[in-house]
């Protein structure tokens, strides 16, 4: 029997480097363009406190096979648990033969955050020298994406609204010493959500199911990311905000269907779909057609299979050359 690779949190923090998450995903998004993954709509179960995603995937080149289990509990931060739990299992894509599982909660950290921070890096405006981020949320998923969009963009400052301030104090003080984050030279807990807002770049990563941004907030060129729901119900950001925006994206035209914070404004307003683009497709012209850097932009991420199956392949890899993990297999 061959053995597989277990991957811990810490064997995952020593291996997944946040560029070659960036590098992965970019080109995954290019093979998506091309429809050279394989991705099932993914399968959800539910309770009272939350639910389990099953998101298998195949296909990419080089080829590669694999799925994710992971639960999303919001209430989880007043009982000191993480919101996000789950494993990763890697698969050989000649033989099926399990080749890792890895810890599915860092996994999706760095895979949610290194999206946005992609898409960031080609629609975010990029001629200014210092650039401000607000964050709605103080968890994980925070924490992440100012670590992420740091390495895209030269923020200076972070401001951070939480409806528990003392939860955007925590997270200050665990990022403001990280030498990676050195740059920053200003770090301020928000006393109203619409000092989180007026930034230059702005993360919505709540979890909420009513919006927590309002569009009246923002001002000209800024970039929104929004990742904090994934379903076609669920909404971070107001109709204001997103009719606001001169330009949409999301990940994939399936992902759309799920994007409540574009599908509710639809059913209110009309006209919004058809001007939503894919981030491949956008990639894609990114390059010979800019956009226009003073409008707002809004990237809407739901979380995609591919987006996983390209980080944890990097992850493995890496781990194998480098002696990380522990071998185990079950008979």
């Amino acid at each position: 029997m061959t053995d597989t690779l277990l991957l811990s949190w810490q064997d995952l923090e020593k291996t997944l480097d946040f560029s070659s998450a960036l590098d992965a995903l970019n080109e995954a998004f290019r093979a998506e363009g091309q429809s050279l993954w394989d991705t099932p709509k993914r399968i959800a179960a539910h309770t009272k406190g939350g639910g389990l995603l099953a998101m298998p995937c195949g296909g990419g080149e080089p080829e590669a096979l694999g799925a994710k289990l992971v639960s999303t509990f919001a209430g989880n931060g007043v009982l000191g648990l993480p919101s996000v739990s789950g494993l990763y299992a890697l698969f050989d894509p000649s033989t099926g033969v399990l080749l890792a599982v890895m810890d599915g909660a860092y996994l999706t950290l760095v895979r949610t955050a290194a999206v946005s921070a992609l898409a960031t890096r080609v629609m975010a405006r990029a001629d200014a020298s210092s650039m401000s981020l607000g964050v709605f949320g103080a968890g994980a998923q925070a924490e992440f994406h100012i670590r992420l969009l740091a390495t895209v963009r030269p923020i200076r400052s972070v401001t951070v609204w939480a409806r528990r301030p003392e939860s955007a104090q925590a997270l200050m003080v665990r990022l403001r010493d990280l030498a990676e984050l050195r740059s920053i030279e200003s770090w301020t807990v928000a006393k109203a959500p619409e000092q989180a807002a007026a930034q230059d770049i702005v993360v919505t990563a709540t979890g909420s199911t009513t919006p927590v941004l309002e569009g009246r907030w923002l001002h000209e060129g800024c970039h929104v990311v929004a990742i904090g729901t994934h379903t076609r119900t669920a909404r971070e950001i107001d109709t204001a905000a997103v009719t606001r925006a001169a330009t949409l994206v999301v990940e994939t035209a399936d992902t759309l269907r799920e994007a409540g914070d574009f599908q509710m404004v639809e059913d209110e307003a009309g006209g919004i779909l058809t001007r939503v683009a894919t981030l491949g497709r956008f990639i894609e012209s990114s390059a010979t057609t800019p956009r226009d850097v003073s409008s707002i932009s809004i990237f809407k991420s739901c979380g995609v299979a591919f987006e996983d199956l390209a980080v944890a392949t990097v992850a493995f890899r890496r781990a194998r050359d480098l002696g990380l993990g522990s071998a185990f297999a079950f008979s």
